[in-house]
């Protein structure tokens, strides 16, 4: 703390999702093959999958032995809807069916900068002494295949670097590299109820059921009727069928028959880590 960073000598920070990539960057500093970020910040939504925090409790200590120095923050208020009686508000990019025409939308996208891109930048402030130009460089895991999502940081203080992308490394060579060294390959790291899921994430979520499962149908009730409060006349989803989720997602199971385990996860990158 107190030391000054600036665009020769920046803060490096390691925006650590612990998804394949993210994953893949912390564990190839651990291992010597990349230069050492100063910190792997894991932005928590708090609404991860159950696979991904097993994941984040067994790695840490691995990750922290080998001189990874992990730091988790997380948003003030993580809540997809709304605290306050009477407020409308739905961090999620839900969908919509107007209830009068049936006519379908989406509502805008809140959570990633509400709790991952805010805290990832509190942490960072936090730790520089004053804001310069490209004082702090974010390190993103962004694989050559995912080149579409590289963006440029809308802080000026901020500088994103893509060092898979860098490298000309996909996700392919990450689950490689993982099991080269005998590391383990992380579930998609992606929010329980995220409306970005596609149906096959969607059916292998029900499939596992448990508290996940849970979660996503729990929150897809709540946000069911926020639509009809102040002047609005529409009911809200998760699904993009427009259907309770429990309806929307059908399995074998439902019918009494039994499936092959599914192992598709949600590719839809709309989160940045």
């Amino acid at each position: 703390m107190g030391q000054t960073y600036s665009t020769e000598n920046p803060l490096k920070i390691l925006s650590l999702g612990w998804g394949v990539q993210s994953w893949t960057l912390a564990a190839m500093a651990a291992l010597g093959e990349i230069p050492m970020p100063d910190y792997a910040v894991h932005a928590d939504t708090t609404h991860e999958m159950a696979g991904t925090y097993a994941h984040t409790e067994k790695w840490t200590p691995w990750l922290e032995e080998r001189g990874v120095k992990v730091k988790t923050v997380q948003a003030k208020i993580t809540s997809p809807t709304s605290d306050s009686p009477g407020k409308y508000r739905i961090m999620m990019p839900a969908f919509t069916r107007d209830i009068a025409t049936g006519e379908s939308g989406q509502l805008n996208r809140q959570c990633t900068q509400d709790w991952k891109i805010a805290p990832l930048h509190r942490f960072a402030r936090t730790v520089i002494s004053k804001t310069s130009p490209e004082c702090v460089e974010m390190w993103m895991g962004i694989s050559l295949d995912e080149w579409h999502r590289m963006k440029t940081s809308r802080q000026k203080y901020i500088k994103h670097v893509y060092p898979l992308v860098d490298r000309r490394l996909n996700r392919a060579y990450c689950v490689s590299w993982l099991e080269q060294h005998n590391l383990d390959i992380p579930p998609k790291s992606a929010c329980t109820f995220c409306p970005y899921h596609n149906k096959e994430s969607w059916k292998r979520l029900k499939q596992a059921g448990g508290s996940d499962w849970d979660e996503a149908v729990k929150n897809d009730q709540a946000i069911r009727h926020l639509g009809k409060g102040e002047g609005l006349k529409y009911e809200v989803f998760l699904h993009n069928a427009g259907l309770p989720l429990e309806e929307a997602v059908r399995i074998p199971e439902d019918y009494g028959a039994k499936q092959m385990e599914l192992d598709i996860p949600c590719d839809s990158g709309h989160c940045f880590v």
